[in-house]
């Protein structure tokens, strides 16, 4: 385990933060994520994710930071995940035309590249984050959902996250 913040540190202002490996077997990710998330109840998965196709991976801490994970289900090799991604944020922002997206961004990480896009929803008071990669020749996307009064720990800790994704199984 790994602190990414501790509040004995100068100008620290926040309880430590500690990171744990996060495994998402279902979707053959792992990365290093701050410990405290649990599977969201069933009641609570129904209100969040009425559709029938819920993500394979749902996950919320006690703050009700919520992270997802699923199989996207469109095959690709590496070269064809940033344009993907864009296709996805245009489909997100025609779909969403209330709330504001950022360009799209791509994280080299040690051993998986990342494509991602944040969503800002003021009338939620939320912020989101979609994060795109391949995992055996698979797209697959997380998502990041957090208040927007903290927006600053919450996307500096995943933005590192995003940096730490491997193949669960060793492989790129």
């Amino acid at each position: 385990m790994e602190i990414f913040c501790a509040k004995d540190s100068s100008g620290c202002i926040q309880e430590d933060i500690r990171l744990t490996l996060l495994k998402m077997e279902a979707i053959g990710l792992q990365m290093e994520f701050p410990e405290g998330f649990f599977q969201m109840e069933e009641v609570r998965k129904r209100r969040f994710y009425p559709g029938k196709e819920q993500p394979e991976i749902i996950l919320e801490n006690p703050d009700g930071v919520q992270v997802t994970g699923q199989v996207v289900g469109q095959k690709m090799n590496r070269e064809e995940l940033i344009p993907a991604v864009e296709a996805a944020r245009e489909l997100a922002a025609s779909t969403f035309p209330q709330y504001r997206f950022s360009p799209v961004y791509q994280k080299e990480g040690e051993a998986l590249s990342v494509g991602w896009f944040q969503m800002r929803m003021p009338d939620r008071e939320t912020e989101h984050i979609k994060a795109f990669g391949v995992v055996q020749d698979e797209m697959v996307m997380v998502a990041f959902t957090y208040p927007e009064m903290e927006s600053l720990k919450w996307k500096s800790l995943i933005l590192y996250s995003l940096g730490t994704w491997r193949n669960v199984h060793g492989e790129n």
